[in-house]
């Protein structure tokens, strides 16, 4: 007998996006602890190939939107799989800058995130 072994589909790159807004009062200082330490993470975690960090230009549409405003920082970091996404989910690095960084100075309610096979 003869058996077909599939090949399993190649694991395609993830990208997490993370999006939120900055509540009133927060210092620059934050802010640029905030910079430091996402943009630190890539040394941290092996699994982050690669990453985009953005803070909003406060247009005018951006805060104006009838959707409503627009978040003030975005975070992308990309992985070769989803379980190096899941190795960075729950890495003490990421933790700490979630509680140390994050937490300090986001409005509530403001994160929206989502996590995606990337077409190549």
């Amino acid at each position: 007998f003869f058996f077909s072994r599939a090949k399993a589909a190649p694991a395609m790159p993830v990208r997490h996006i993370v999006m939120f807004g900055i509540k009133e009062g927060t210092t620059e200082a934050q802010i640029s602890t905030l910079k430091t330490g996402l943009a630190g993470l890539k040394s941290k975690i092996p699994e982050i190939k690669s990453f985009e960090l953005g803070f909003d230009l406060k247009l005018k549409g951006g805060q104006t939107h009838p959707a409503g405003k627009n978040r003030s920082c975005s975070w992308a970091p990309t992985f070769d799989t989803k379980e190096a996404y899941e190795v960075y989910e729950t890495h003490e690095a990421h933790i700490e800058v979630i509680n140390d960084c994050i937490k300090p100075i986001i409005e509530p309610g403001t994160r929206a995130a989502i996590q995606y096979e990337m077409e190549e």
